[in-house]
């Protein structure tokens, strides 16, 4: 039997050091003298490695080398030798037959024995820093396709040789490629929260940070040999894509019996592919020989400054957003991915107060303030969402647009006082960005401001219900429907521009009634039963049957009911457009103002998928949404009645949330298993609390029609597929549905996250891996009451290696339910899977509003 090989991966990441303030045409000075990098001053007997030399560390650099050293828990050299670098390649020389660039050679290892946690598909890991150097910039490989027939090119760059240079290694830690992408983004956010990088705006990152990689496979548990060296990796997401590339090639070679050689090799961007640059000694190792120098001992000065020095770092700046301001990780995530970014949405929610969520109160520290800054969760899904597109049109980052905190916190207050609603928001944002202008002023300009005054539109609606008799004489006979002609009229008298939940709070008090719209999807709870005994699908007719009667907890002259027929189906029938006219059909009524709730008549075996894709899309709508369920027909028993009563009294009594009635209970739209017929059959899986409300993946109305809904909902199911794992499943099997366009899979798999990965034809690692490089998803949920976190078993861990995606405690239902939302919301493959990967979800979980 072939062993289970294991990877190891090591990087080698330089982080340029901008230290000097000097001319823009000067780079910058050097690492051991005061010499400029370029010019006539830039050189001296220190850079030009004469005996006897004294250097003198750059102090600039050495104090950021402190920062990030302390900052990495790294132990200081409390004695540095000056050491000579003779893996530095020969300088080329001029005309005059000297190096055309002096450098010293010099290095100086400052810190070593640290270590950086990094999370990645919700398992965390710690990444050990073995050294961090200080060094001279030797020069950087630069490649391009414009040598002879389009052949790569690749070339030296020396315009920054010189200058100080952090070269950070570490262990052999990484198992996959995403892993080191993470730490490298963890890393770009240390070093710019330390404000290690200068200026405003920051340069970009491939001018600053390159890495190598090593990669090498073993037989497991033994250490590798050969490491191939992937050089000069100038951009962090091509960092991911080599060493993955790299894996496989090396793991090809070795499953056909041959020998991975230790070399240098290149990633080529375009054929997405490695390629030999140069062999390498399996044994090559950086060498360096002691310099006959005093050696650095870092002064008091220095050790005071680093213990005096305070700086919140980017993962206790995610934590205590969430804590403080209630943001979810995907938020905090997006927020304190820059620190000017987090710094601009502190200061934006600053402006203004209100009080705290339900869930934070009497759960924040004692030095929070009694009341929170105001509207935090909505103005960070404003900016991880159509701020940050628009800014990025218009090539501005939003630190630095002309969407200041206060113009924003001035746009979020508007909203909250209702005096404009989402889509005139967006078209203010878009036009404070492009114009420079201040939001009060362009909506007084442009006539955008919303009727709010409570007088003028009592006024109005009065003379609408006076001018209209007939339609007022219909409603207070119990018929609903001529309430939505009346609000047209309102809204055409106001130029549109009447609050419309004002609108309806006005014209419910003035007909004195309430408006609960009942939706038909089909199902036993408004079907009939059949000559033959079985349940056929039910219609308008059997709902309105059910809803008469003296049963309902309410004033039933003061409730009108509009019963709404969206599909004449049994649930098992539902297809992607019986779910496009039901979202378009409560989307309508919630735009419209004048629902005070809305009830789905809805079948019980495809439930569980329905309801959590109306929570993603509704949770924090401005009514509530319950579905009601039963297991018989209104013919074969009273549980219909019975639901429908309880189902009408929770949209009445309830402001918002989604909720499902079934069996006498209310339950939670997350997790909803179907798990036997009967009034007992629904539960919710691994939820302490039921869960009914929070921040849906909407920002503002949802303005689809059904026809665009359809389509996207079928593009995504046809590029989905739910599989059980079972005992022998074949590779193949999975294969052959990628090679049919599945690019989504979710995985029911054993328990908390396992599956089989022992070689052979049953081995799901081929598919993985397969998988992997066509760009495939694998999304992982538990046939049992489980929750996958990918941590307990080592198959399991294999699973992670190759990059499923686990979807802790979330069921299969939900987790296809969010893609499905998340389809119809994300505007690139890439947001849709941000949009997954921040599905978290705990079994403690409380409702977040």
């Amino acid at each position: 039997m072939m062993p289970v090989y294991k990877t190891h991966i090591s990087l080698e990441v330089r982080i340029l050091l901008h230290t000097a303030a000097l001319p823009a045409a000067v780079p910058g000075i050097k690492t051991f003298c005061a010499c400029a990098a370029e010019g006539e001053k830039s050189s001296c007997p220190v850079c030009r490695g004469e005996k006897g030399a004294i250097p003198v560390l750059n102090p600039l650099a050495a104090r950021k080398a402190y920062l990030l050293i302390r900052s990495l828990g790294c132990s200081i050299v409390k004695k540095a030798p000056y050491e000579r670098n003779l893996n530095i390649p020969p300088i080329p020389q001029g005309s005059d037959g000297k190096p055309t660039i002096a450098l010293s050679g010099l290095s100086i290892t400052l810190g070593v024995d640290g270590a950086l946690d990094i999370l990645f598909h919700r398992r965390r890991k710690r990444i050990r820093i073995t050294e961090v150097r200080l060094e001279e910039d030797a020069g950087r490989l630069t490649h391009s396709n414009r040598g002879k027939g389009g052949q790569p090119e690749t070339r030296m760059d020396y315009s920054r040789a010189g200058m100080p240079s952090l070269r950070i290694r570490t262990a052999a830690d990484f198992e996959i490629g995403e892993e080191a992408e993470v730490f490298l983004g963890e890393l770009r956010r240390q070093i710019q929260y330390l404000e290690i990088m200068p200026g405003n705006p920051l340069p970009a990152w491939e001018n600053v940070i390159r890495c190598n990689a090593y990669v090498a496979m073993a037989p497991y548990p033994e250490n590798p040999v050969n490491f191939v060296k992937l050089r000069n990796l100038n951009s962090l997401n091509f960092v991911g894509k080599a060493v993955n590339t790299e894996m496989s090639r090396q793991e090809d070679i070795v499953l056909n019996g041959g020998t991975v050689v230790p070399e240098s090799r290149l990633w080529n961007e375009a054929k997405n592919a490695t390629e030999f640059f140069q062999n390498r000694p399996s044994d090559e190792k950086p060498r360096f020989v002691t310099e006959d120098l005093l050696p650095f001992i870092p002064g008091p000065d220095i050790l005071e400054a680093l213990d005096s020095f305070s700086v919140e770092l980017p993962e206790a700046r995610r934590n205590r957003m969430i804590a403080e301001y209630g943001l979810t990780q995907h938020q905090a995530e997006f927020v304190c991915d820059e620190k000017r970014r987090a710094d601009y949405f502190e200061k934006t929610v600053s402006l203004g107060t209100v009080l705290p969520a339900p869930t934070l109160v009497g759960k924040l520290p004692a030095d929070i303030p009694a009341k929170l800054p105001a509207e935090s969760r909505e103005a960070a899904q404003w900016m991880s969402s159509y701020i940050i597109k628009e800014c990025n049109r218009l090539n501005l980052t939003i630190a630095d647009s002309p969407l200041s905190p206060e113009r924003f916190a001035e746009i979020l207050r508007m909203l909250r006082d209702h005096r404009i609603h989402g889509s005139i928001a967006k078209q203010v944002v878009s036009a404070v960005l492009e114009d420079d202008r201040d939001p009060q002023e362009l909506i007084t300009e442009r006539g955008w401001e919303q009727l709010t005054n409570r007088g003028d539109i009592k006024n109005i609606v009065t003379a609408i219900i006076t001018a209209n008799p007939q339609e007022v004489r219909r409603i207070r006979e119990g018929d609903a429907r001529p309430i939505q002609f009346l609000t047209g009229l309102i809204m055409k008298e106001t130029g549109g521009m009447a609050e419309p939940t004002l609108v309806k709070d006005i014209l419910r008090e003035e007909l004195s009634v309430s408006l609960v719209y009942v939706l038909s999807m089909g199902g036993a709870i408004s079907g009939r039963v059949g000559e033959d005994g079985a349940v056929e699908a039910g219609d308008e007719q059997v709902l309105k049957e059910l809803l008469s009667g003296d049963e309902f907890p309410v004033d039933a002259s003061k409730v009108r009911f509009e019963s709404i027929q969206v599909g004449r189906i049994l649930s098992e029938e539902i297809v992607p457009s019986d779910w496009a006219i039901l979202i378009e059909t409560i989307a309508d009524r919630l735009n419209s103002g004048t629902a005070n709730g809305i009830v789905i008549a809805h079948g019980t075996d495809t439930l569980p998928y329905t309801a959590p894709l109306i929570y993603w899309l509704f949770a924090d709508a401005n009514a509530p949404i319950v579905f009601a369920a039963s297991s018989t027909p209104p013919g074969a028993s009273s549980e219909a009645k019975r639901t429908m009563k309880k189902a009408v009294a929770l949209a009445l009594g309830k402001s918002k949330g989604v909720y499902v009635v079934h069996g006498g209970k209310v339950l939670s739209p997350l997790n909803l298993k179907f798990e036997h017929i009967g009034v007992d059959g629904f539960r919710n899986w691994n939820m302490e609390t039921p869960v009914f409300s929070g921040t849906s993946l909407l920002t503002g109305t949802l303005e689809a029609d059904q026809y665009v809904l359809a389509q996207l909902l079928e593009d995504a199911i046809n590029s989905m597929c739910v599989i059980r794992i079972y005992p022998g499943l074949r590779a193949d099997y999975l294969v052959s549905l990628m090679d049919k366009g599945v690019k989504n899979f979710f995985l029911e798999l054993y328990d908390t996250g396992t599956a089989g990965f022992r070689e052979g034809p049953y081995s799901l690692k081929r598919a993985f891996t397969l998988g992997k490089r066509r760009g495939t998803h694998f999304y992982c949920s538990s046939q049992q009451e489980g929750i996958v976190d990918f941590t307990g078993y080592t198959s399991s861990r294999e699973l992670w290696r190759v990059g499923a995606v686990p979807m802790g405690a979330y069921t299969t239902e939900t987790a296809v339910a969010r893609y499905l939302a998340a389809s119809i919301i994300a505007d690139s493959e890439e947001e849709l899977t941000q949009l997954m990967d921040s599905a978290v979800f705990s079994a403690g979980e409380k409702d977040p509003v």
